[in-house]
């Protein structure tokens, strides 16, 4: 019998299993080579929809930031705190909803990637989630986030099922994509010692013009880059990371 669990509440335990493939080494070099170039003096960084920790663990000495971690999960947090003990790692976690979050302290730079954006399937959470951060940011201050397009959706709809396992657990992926409603529906198996969970995530694919179209009034964009590349993004990306700023007019 399988039980329903809240998305990451169960898949926490196993959450890195399931993303081994991810290099997040090389998305963190990335991500700190964005804030050095668009906010060279960067010392205090907000990363939302941080996991299980693993892109905090990478970044945050690359630049010896002041590093806080916010996920929506509880259960994803206490993996992360325990990982970054494990490392080292000095990084604050905590838990927040990244839609409505607030912060003691302002950002000078404000990180939201793998598709964290995407998981907001209503234009008016994407709204929220902008209003946040600017409020949230040091004037002049960045955020670097990420939107998986509906070119990807199309282009790898096939590579978005598998399965594997290790000690203790296993999971089967599947996923379905809805070419009208630009909806990812992903259904979880989990087996976490014998006991088996079910898990549903759902996305939604944003064209670039829609998330330039969302952006809050205080936020300018500074770059939008074609993947992991300098090239500049198009309709045609697959992914699309972008870079955009608080004016300082609006503190």
């Amino acid at each position: 019998m399988s039980t329903t669990a809240t998305p990451y509440d169960a898949l926490a335990a196993g959450y890195d299993v399931v993303m081994e493939h991810v290099d997040y080494e090389f998305w963190a070099d990335y991500v700190h080579d964005l804030i050095q170039r668009h906010q060279p003096d960067a010392r205090d960084v907000l990363e939302l929809g941080c996991g299980t920790g693993s892109l905090a663990i990478e970044l945050q000495p690359l630049g010896g930031y002041r590093y806080a971690a916010t996920d929506g999960s509880a259960a994803m947090v206490r993996v992360a705190e325990r990982k970054a003990d494990l490392h080292g790692a000095d990084v604050t976690f905590a838990v927040a909803d990244f839609t409505s979050f607030q912060t003691d302290a302002l950002a000078d730079a404000i990180v939201l990637v793998y598709d964290g954006l995407n998981y907001l399937v209503e234009p008016v959470d994407v709204r929220s989630l902008f209003a946040s951060a600017a409020r949230a940011m040091k004037p002049d201050g960045i955020f670097v986030f990420d939107v998986s397009t509906p070119t990807n959706s199309a282009n790898n709809e096939a590579d978005f099922q598998d399965e594997g396992e290790a000690e203790g657990f296993s999971y089967v992926r599947t996923s379905r994509y809805d070419t009208d409603a630009r909806l990812h529906t992903t259904d979880f198996e989990l087996t976490i010692l014998g006991q088996t969970f079910h898990e549903t995530h759902v996305q939604r694919a944003y064209t670039l013009a829609e998330v330039r179209d969302l952006l809050s009034p205080e936020l300018e964009e500074v770059a939008a880059y074609d993947g992991f590349t300098d090239a500049e993004a198009s309709e045609a990306s697959e992914r699309v990371h972008l870079v955009v700023r608080r004016s300082a007019a609006s503190a």
